[in-house]
C-alpha cells in the first residue's frame, strides 16, 4: 500500500481552511503563527531590497573616507 492509496480516498473540504472566515481575535496566550499575506511578504522584500541598498552606499562612503589615498600625480615640477 502507498500513501497515495491512502490519501485518495479522503475528500477534502474546502471550507476548512478558509481564512476570510476566520473571525478568531487572537489573545494574549495564543501560541499559534499568524499569517503572512502576499502584500505582506513584497512590502517585507522591498524593505529588505531598500536596506541592502543603503548598506552599500555605507560600505561605499566608508571605504571613500577611510580607504587609501589615491597617488598623486606629478603635474611636471
Amino acid at each position: 500500500m502507498k500513501v497515495d492509496d491512502i490519501f485518495e480516498d479522503t475528500e477534502f473540504d474546502p471550507e476548512y481552511e478558509d481564512a476570510s472566515q476566520d473571525n478568531e481575535i487572537p489573545r494574549l496566550n495564543d501560541l499559534r503563527k499568524t499569517k503572512l499575506t502576499l502584500g505582506q511578504i513584497n512590502r517585507m522584500r522591498l524593505i529588505r531590497d531598500v536596506r541592502n541598498f543603503e548598506i552599500q552606499q555605507d560600505l561605499k562612503n566608508v571605504r571613500d573616507q577611510y580607504g587609501q589615498p589615491a597617488p598623486e600625480q606629478n603635474m611636471g615640477m
